[in-house]
């Protein structure tokens, strides 16, 4: 029960951005597309060639961790730049730890 029009404890009206709304976040955001757009280069372009997309990968997924734990973004494209990022270190680790013959 609200009194004199305070808002609820638990609950209420809640906006989730979906756009980053800091600087830190934007360039997240950007470097995770274009990792996106580059990774298909390493098919393309030979062994070297997806070094670009792997690198703004990382560069991303680590912007955008500095945007959400200094600069509090809490927008959903922050959040989802973290995949590519997620990707990269996977690969990164199969590659050393299992590698291929």
């Amino acid at each position: 029960m609200t009194s004199g029009g305070h808002a609820h404890r638990f609950g209420g009206p809640h906006r989730v951005a979906v756009l980053p709304t800091t600087r830190a976040g934007t360039w997240a955001v950007g470097f995770a597309a274009v990792s996106i757009v580059l990774q298909p280069a390493w098919m393309l372009m030979g062994p070297l060639g997806g070094f670009p997309g792997l690198l703004s990968g990382l560069i991303g997924g680590i912007v955008a961790l500095v945007a959400i734990l200094r600069r509090s973004e809490r927008a959903i494209s922050v959040f989802i730049a973290l995949v590519p990022f997620v990707g990269v270190v996977v690969f990164v680790l199969g590659e050393f730890l299992i590698g291929h013959d």
